[in-house]
């Protein structure tokens, strides 16, 4: 039966594969097979926020007819809401070829092909995005020894010799960063230097499905086979193997398996191997034993290089003063960035409205909200920082020199001048009115002890996961 063509990068695999699921099923039912594949199967998801979905079709004829016969009387809304009920708004825009070539840079139909389901080891194995390949990422500072790692994993990079081609790679952090992205680059590049690889992307989840299955159907050994005959494995969301013992050692079986045999294998998960709970400490090991790659959230220097080459990818002439609003603003996530590129895009194409600094003020207000709402602020460094020592908030902006609270103040400032923009003399007042020569003498002191003191080390970053960053 015909699928929904839809591509929705702003989202996770599994989230836009159960909406898809959702959605195909609410039309083919409301609106019949007939309509479904005639009209609702060919169209793509262009830009999807917490409150708003834009659909792009192929054509001009296919949008105007969807808009009058779907649109304008809320029906495909109506279907919208049923699964996401924050959804308001939903909108259906055709994009010139200019923009729908620049959106697909550097992928091409016989590498989809390449990795599609048939291709896979499992039948219905997880297919690689064809948007997910080095072309288009976007290497910033934030993420720059990552991406190195991943050529050099890739085969890109074979002459620095300081690191094996085949070393695990654990990629972690907060959603949106690009994890995903980069680890299917990898496959992607490997599949291109030799088509007859086996490369296999799946979730955590799914591979405890497919592990329950075949215990239950008796067909264990079958399964082994299937995975220690991957050439390259890629595995997301490994905290989801938490909490299950019998999976975790399967898992950990496999993973030695493959390693041993130099077979490349990639984890991505949203935190680092020490702070994933109820996993085997063995795993643990196994799996911190490998490259351990943090994905941080960008700065704006790297967010202004981001939503620029991602302006360009598109095709649009944006100036320079949105571009640097867009990325002062949108702070949350390298998603979240596209995502607001993408709506200014729609605006113009579909209501024909030039992009200025106050348009984009108006469109992208929802955006600016969502930041707001996460961005790291002194206050929130403080709270956090304090709730992980176990002190009070108030004992951070004391004048108490006692160890157990001096090192966690000198912690939060060291946080506050690399996580917020606030000046020092800023940060030295909202901690009990300390001058900035203190904040200077904290940020020396704690950048130094890292250096040897593996334990702060540790905490300094926990603290950095907790604030997103």
């Amino acid at each position: 039966m015909t699928q929904l063509a839809i591509q929705n990068t702003l989202s996770s695999e599994q989230e836009n594969s159960s909406f898809i699921l959702h959605f195909t099923d609410l039309c083919k039912l409301e609106l019949g097979e007939e309509n479904f594949n005639k009209w609702i199967s060919a169209l793509e998801i262009f830009s999807q926020s917490e409150s708003e979905i834009i659909f792009s079709a192929p054509s001009k004829f296919i949008r105007d007819w969807v808009i009058r016969e779907f649109v304008e009387n809320k029906i495909l809304l109506k279907l919208v809401e049923k699964i996401s009920p924050r959804v308001k708004k939903l909108s259906v825009i055709y994009l010139p070829k200019a923009v729908k070539e620049a959106d697909f840079i550097g992928s091409n139909e016989s590498k989809v092909l390449n990795l599609s389901k048939h291709d896979n080891v499992f039948a219905f194995g997880t297919e690689l995005n064809p948007r997910y390949n080095f072309e288009n990422f976007v290497s910033a500072r934030y993420n720059k020894l990552a991406s190195s790692m991943a050529k050099i994993a890739a085969g890109i990079d074979k002459q620095i010799d300081l690191f094996d081609d085949k070393i695990p790679l654990f990629i972690h952090g907060g959603v949106g960063m690009g994890k995903t992205h980069l680890a299917q680059a990898i496959a992607w590049k490997i599949k291109e230097f030799d088509k007859s690889k086996k490369v296999v992307y799946l979730s955590a989840e799914k591979f405890m499905q497919h592990f329950v299955h075949s215990l239950r159907s008796n067909e264990i050994l079958n399964f082994k086979e299937k995975m220690r005959s991957i050439d390259v494995l890629i595995v997301d969301d490994v905290q989801f193997l938490a909490g299950k013992a019998s999976t975790q050692q399967e898992f950990m079986n496999c993973f030695n398996a493959l390693v041993e045999e130099k077979k490349q294998v990639v984890l991505v998960c949203d935190r680092s191997p020490s702070n994933i709970e109820n996993i085997d400490e063995k795993l643990k090991s196994r799996i911190a034993g490998g490259m351990v790659l943090n994905f941080k959230n960008p700065d704006y220097a790297d967010r202004l290089e981001i939503i620029t080459a991602m302006a360009k990818n598109y095709g649009q002439e944006i100036c320079s003063q949105v571009l640097s609003f867009i990325a002062e603003k949108v702070a949350t996530s390298v998603r979240d960035l596209d995502g607001a590129l993408k709506k200014l895009i729609a605006s113009q194409v579909f209501e024909e409205q030039k992009i200025t600094l106050e348009s984009t003020k108006i469109l992208l207000c929802d955006y600016l909200q969502q930041s707001n709402s996460k961005a790291v602020t002194i206050e929130k460094i403080q709270k956090i920082t304090a709730d992980f020592y176990n002190i009070r908030t108030s004992d951070l902006t004391s004048k108490n020199r006692a160890r157990s609270i001096a090192r966690p103040r000198q912690i939060a400032m060291y946080l506050a001048k690399n996580l917020t923009r606030d000046s020092l003399p800023k940060i030295g007042a909202a901690f009990g009115g300390k001058n900035h020569a203190t904040v200077i003498h904290s940020v020396k002191l704690i950048t130094e002890m890292m250096l040897n003191d593996s334990k702060l080390l540790q905490e300094v970053r926990a603290l950095e996961e907790k604030l997103g960053r």
